[in-house]
């Protein structure tokens, strides 16, 4: 509990501005916790210590990283990773050669994009920010600084993929793509993600994957490892070894059990959410295919996560949307209660381990010599 506790203050903080933010009569209140809420982001993740996972490769890669003439010398597919971060990283290191300084600069880019991205499609920017770090955020935020990017160069261009505009959409995740290479992904939802699919669709697309869940059904398994019979006998012991299905892994009483919840929600309230909102068919697409591809995938638990968190976004606009979709007001708020219970838990869940431990450099924060030590120790700890 105790590593969880700053994170679920966090998500307890948003959550209360959120009430304040619904209550609002004026604007200027309004934009007074929107800043707020930007604050506080920036704040909490901007001026971290090192917490989780990443840190140990990022922080490595800011100090070894040729700088900007030694590069320009290099062939590119010799640079440590994507051009994109490579430059942004030696951009900082020449303003100010401190990997937190570092951090500072990409969360703040990323709030800004975040921001950009709620103002436009959500309509309580606080409840935005709680939604988003309880599901898959603050993963997103900590361990995931380049592909964060990238994921929210992918937010800012949906606006061109409703408008049709092929060239502004391709160009943002192009440059998506020079942070991380899992933006190619955004390439070809240009094409469908933004279509009306029939409501009965969707959901056999649902029952489907979880029936292959529920019953481990190794599909993607057996079919990698034909493959690699005829292609390369050497991926069979790879394959074993990193994509073994976890036995006991299946569908339990826990929170598992939202996803249920959030795709019959969808299915009963799909036209209301089409009226809401005209671009609101990319968010309902977006989020049965969070939870498709949590679910197919399941075998591939390392993938299974990074592709589903790529559309994690539907969530953070359609539970906002759903609220509203209730015709009594008493239903609204139980659901509005259940969703901050959920947020709890699932912050809960991804947070209580000691290498979450939170800490931040302007009040008090561990050098790296002594956080790596008790990385390594604690690395393989039980989540």
């Amino acid at each position: 509990m105790i590593y969880a506790l700053p994170y679920l203050l966090l998500v307890c903080l948003y959550g209360t501005l959120a009430v304040f933010y619904h209550r609002a009569e004026d604007d200027k209140t309004r934009l007074y916790l929107e800043i707020a809420s930007i604050g506080i982001f920036i704040f909490f993740f901007g001026f971290r210590g090192f917490v989780f996972f990443d840190w140990t490769m990022y922080y490595q890669h800011f100090y070894n990283i040729p700088d900007f003439r030694t590069l320009m010398t290099m062939d590119v597919s010799k640079w440590v990773t994507n051009p994109g971060y490579v430059l942004l990283n030696v951009a900082c290191r020449a303003v100010v050669p401190n990997y937190h300084f570092f951090v500072f600069v990409c969360t703040s880019i990323c709030a800004i994009l975040l921001m950009r991205f709620f103002k436009k499609y959500t309509d309580n920017i606080p409840l935005s920010f709680m939604l988003m770090l309880s599901i898959n955020g603050i993963m997103t935020f900590t361990d995931l600084m380049r592909n964060s990017l990238s994921i929210l160069l992918f937010l800012n261009s949906l606006q061109y993929l409703y408008e049709r505009k092929p060239l502004q959409y391709f160009a943002i995740n192009l440059l998506g793509l020079t942070f991380h290479t899992t933006a190619i992904i955004a390439l070809p939802l240009y094409f469908f993600l933004h279509r009306r699919i029939n409501r009965w669709i969707l959901l056999g697309l649902f029952l489907a994957a979880n029936t292959m869940y529920l019953m481990h059904v190794p599909i993607l398994k057996t079919l990698i490892g034909l493959v690699a019979d005829i292609v390369a006998p050497s991926l069979k012991s790879w394959l074993e070894d990193y994509t073994t299905m976890d036995k006991d892994a299946g569908f339990n009483l826990g929170i598992g059990y939202e996803r249920i919840i959030t795709a019959l929600l969808l299915f009963f309230f799909i036209d209301k959410l089409r009226d809401m909102r005209k671009e609101n068919d990319i968010f309902i697409n977006s989020t049965y295919l969070y939870l498709i591809l949590f679910l197919v995938f399941s075998e591939f638990t390392s993938v299974s996560l990074r592709l589903s968190t790529l559309f994690s976004f539907g969530y953070w606009v359609i539970w906002g949307d759903l609220i509203k979709c209730f015709e009594f007001k008493s239903n609204r708020h139980l659901f509005a209660l259940f969703l901050g219970v959920y947020c709890l838990m699932r912050t809960y869940s991804a947070t209580n381990m000691q290498l979450a431990e939170y800490e931040n450099i302007l009040i008090s924060a561990k050098p790296y010599n002594e956080r790596i030590l008790e990385f390594r120790q604690h690395f393989n700890d039980k989540r």
